[in-house]
């Protein structure tokens, strides 16, 4: 008998800790390892849709270049597909829960197997066909039960005693069986409540030939199938159907079969029990593994329960009603056999029920984590690599652009210094080239001017104008010669010089442009200039002939050749002027005073060097200085000529007070000397021809004469004054020369300058673009590591709730 006893003590043990777990649950459940697995996949995917959306703003903010902006829509497209499915993902996991879905033939004990796991009376139970409706049982947060009915819109909400009439079948105001009451119990009350499932009832599968839409409806989602079938019976075709078309929609569903009202073998012969019970396992088992395969041979075992749902729902009730485990009748010797046989039936089939249990919420556990995260958590993987690819891309085109900006940067870089080192040289080869261009002019316009004024007695014997001795008519007259010789002189230096200054302009403006241009690359190029000289330029030849010859002073009266003035002239005046003037002859200036201009052009040579300086000046300003001074020359000689001749004066007139007495004498004599030799014949013949020739010369001595000799009086001082602004007029038309090609470059200096400063800002915007570059290279590693560390995260989640790679596989392939 001791065993007996010591048998009836571990059973009333065990019976104490499994209603202790059946009232308060327990921390190491297996249904808390569901609890834990969503909430730690709601963290994975809580991060992964910050991350998400974070890659979304960078992605948008993103510029790397125009070539690559299709590239980034598509990764944004990408990323905005991956943001709607975390979403959707996202609110999934809010609402997922452990759904256990009960089947079988009406008065099969459904209900009362969820109530017996609920420990309370909630669902309508009873003989015949009692559930009406799909019934849900959720959890609450609060204290308060309540039911929903989802075929309304919106749900509408009801007391929890209005079950038993909505939901009853035997009620006048039952719902149809198609209906959805969803029944929100505490989970202070029911700690199955607490892990996050949910049980869901239905009216038996033998009641409506409609088995697809209730499959499709309410079975699709179910993590468990419990199917309760009457072991006073066997499972039958009906049963068989329905479980069949749920295999052919869920691959290999988790099927628990639970053989109930075993309670009614307790007084049946033993051995016949023995046999009937495997009869039921055989069956069963068969309908598992071969029919459905969804189990192995050995798995079947801990998949069929023989229980009975009314005893347990009974004992755990009033085990709560106590508040205190209650304690078996002990069974002693003296205990009836029959009793004692009963009593350990009971307790048996009690523990069976608690077996269930325990497999269920196992089996159930890991099959919702597998079921509910499995597929989630693939897309999570998925999701972080695709990011991780993302990211590596963008960081390669990043450091590509940076790369290709960075030796752009150099060539821009390389071209400045090229610049500023050659547009030094390159200036002062053009200055040299101006410089020596400006000197070739001179030299031309020297030479041009000189031979013009050797031939401007032609020029002026050209002029034809009515000529007249009178002071009135020489005004006009000299007006019109003035701008005649003007307009002359210019035309033919126009003539002689200004294309082929023009042609030397315009070559060396290309040459100068060519020059420039090898300096600029043909990106920092941002104009041109013409390659001909402006249209308003012109070289200026302005001689000023009337303020050149504005003293001069002509001699129009008549000189007999044979006179003795003119006599002295020609022949004394060349040799000696001094004497030709003692002698009473009238002497040009420019024979006695030559000594003088020789001093006046040693005052001029300053003045003249000083001119060489005067480039920046207006030409017009120049010579009329220039002609300020040679008049201020030329008072300063006709001062000093007028002390000379005042000086010799004197002189003449002592020497012929002092000699009268002496040469009188000698000249009374020589005439008589004379008279004698020659003969008074031959000294009236002299003297008849001298008056011929003389009365002849005088009668030649007509306008066009006078004319003659004023032309050819103006030509000897014009081609003199001429002469004296030869450098002048040279030295101007060099200047002008010089100040459009020095005008020329610096209109190509100011092009190198604003390509210099084109490249200068173009060095700039690629210093900032690189700059950009790496902020954008540093945000996408940083976005590259946390997608990276999603990944590990998502895969330390699978490894922790052994989701299998293969699994993982499948579900990749699917995205």
């Amino acid at each position: 008998m001791m065993p007996q006893k010591t048998m009836k003590k571990s059973l009333s043990i065990a019976d104490k800790v499994s209603s202790l777990n059946a009232v308060e649950g327990s921390i190491n459940s297996p249904l808390h390892r569901f609890v834990r697995a969503k909430k730690k996949i709601n963290q994975s995917f809580d991060e992964i849709l910050d991350y998400l959306k974070e890659s979304r703003r960078f992605l948008i903010d993103c510029e790397i270049s125009n070539q690559y902006d299709g590239e980034t829509k598509r990764d944004l497209k990408k990323v905005d597909n991956y943001l709607t499915q975390v979403v959707g993902i996202h609110e999934v996991l809010k609402r997922d829960h452990m759904k256990v879905a009960f089947f079988g033939r009406t008065s099969n004990g459904k209900s009362t197997v969820i109530n017996a796991m609920l420990s309370e009376r909630i669902l309508p139970a009873g003989i015949g066909h009692t559930t009406n409706c799909f019934l849900s049982v959720n959890g609450a947060d609060g204290n308060d039960a309540y039911i929903e009915d989802t075929s309304k819109n919106p749900p509408e909400r009801n007391s929890v005693e209005s079950l038993q009439q909505l939901a009853h079948a035997l009620h006048n105001q039952k719902l149809d069986s198609s209906s959805h009451l969803k029944v929100y119990w505490p989970t202070t009350k029911c700690p199955l409540l607490k892990d996050d499932v949910v049980f869901v009832d239905s009216p038996g599968v033998d009641v409506t030939p409609d088995l697809d839409t209730w499959i499709d409806t309410h079975c699709l989602d179910a993590d468990v199938f419990v199917l309760v079938v009457n072991s006073e019976s066997t499972i039958n075709h009906t049963e068989k159907s329905f479980f069949h078309k749920v295999n052919s929609k869920l691959s290999k569903p988790n099927i628990f079969i639970l053989n109930n009202r075993w309670d009614a073998s307790a007084e049946g012969d033993p051995e016949m029990i023995k046999l009937v019970k495997q009869q039921h396992m055989e069956r069963t088992s068969e309908f598992l593994v071969k029919e459905l395969k969804c189990v192995s041979q050995a798995e079947s075992a801990d998949r069929i329960f023989f229980v009975s749902a009314l005893e347990t729902l009974r004992h755990r009730m009033s085990m709560k009603r106590s508040k205190m485990p209650q304690r078996e009748p002990s069974i002693d010797e003296n205990s009836d056999f029959d009793e004692a046989a009963y009593r350990m039936g009971k307790m048996a089939r009690r523990q069976e029920f608690e077996d269930f249990e325990n497999k269920f919420k196992e089996c159930i556990s890991k099959s919702a984590i597998t079921t509910k995260f499995n597929g989630h958590t693939s897309t999570g993987i998925t999701i972080a690599k695709e990011m991780v690819q993302i990211m590596e891309q963008i960081l390669a085109r990043a450091s590509s652009h940076r790369s290709w900006c960075t030796a752009e940067r150099q060539e821009q870089q390389e071209t400045l210094d090229f610049i500023n080192s050659k547009l030094e040289e390159v200036t002062e080869q053009i200055k040299n080239k101006i410089q020596n261009i400006t000197e070739e002019v001179e030299m031309q316009v020297t030479k041009a001017m000189s031979d013009e004024i050797r031939r401007l007695g032609t020029l002026v014997g050209e002029f034809d104008y009515p000529f007249h001795p009178h002071s009135g008519f020489l005004r006009n007259y000299k007006k019109e010669l003035h701008a005649y010789i003007e307009k002359g002189l210019g035309k033919n230096l126009k003539a002689r010089c200004s294309q082929p200054l023009i042609e030397s302009i315009d070559s060396y403006k290309s040459e100068m442009q060519d020059q420039i241009y090898s300096l600029i690359p043909t990106s920092a190029c941002t104009s041109t200039i013409t390659m001909s000289p402006r249209t308003n330029f012109a070289v200026s030849y302005e001689l000023e002939v009337e303020n050149l010859c504005s003293d001069f002073h002509e001699d129009i009266t008549f000189k007999f050749t044979l006179g003795w003035t003119s006599l002295v002239n020609k022949f004394i005046a060349p040799r000696n002027p001094r004497l030709a003037m003692l002698l009473g002859a009238a002497v040009k200036q420019n024979m006695y005073y030559e000594p003088l201009k020789e001093r006046r052009s040693l005052r001029t040579i300053p003045s003249e060097a000083k001119s060489i300086h005067m480039e920046e000046e207006d030409s017009e300003v120049v010579q009329s200085r220039y002609v300020r001074q040679e008049s201020t020359n030329e008072e300063m000689i006709q001062t000093l000529s007028r002390q000379e001749e005042d000086q010799l004066t004197i002189a003449v007139i002592q020497g012929l007070s002092s000699l009268g007495s002496s040469t009188a004498m000698g000249l009374v004599v020589a005439g008589s000397l004379v008279w004698r030799t020659v003969g008074w014949k031959i000294i009236a013949g002299s003297a008849a021809c001298y008056l011929a020739v003389y009365t002849y010369e005088k009668a030649m001595w007509t306008n066009a004469a006078k004319e003659k000799s004023f032309k050819k009086q103006f030509v000897e001082y014009a081609s003199e004054k001429l002469q004296m602004v030869v450098s002048f007029t040279s030295k101007g038309c060099s200047h002008q020369i010089q100040q459009e090609l020095s005008s020329t470059f610096a209109q190509l200096a100011s092009m190198v300058d604003s390509a210099k400063a084109k490249v200068k800002s173009r060095i700039e915007e690629l210093d900032e673009e690189i700059q950009t570059l790496k902020e954008l290279e540093t945000k996408a590693k940083l976005f590259k590591n946390k997608a990276s560390w999603l990944e590990n995260d998502f895969n330390a989640f699978t490894k922790e709730f052994n989701l299998t790679p293969a699994v993982l596989n499948t579900q990749d392939s699917k995205l």
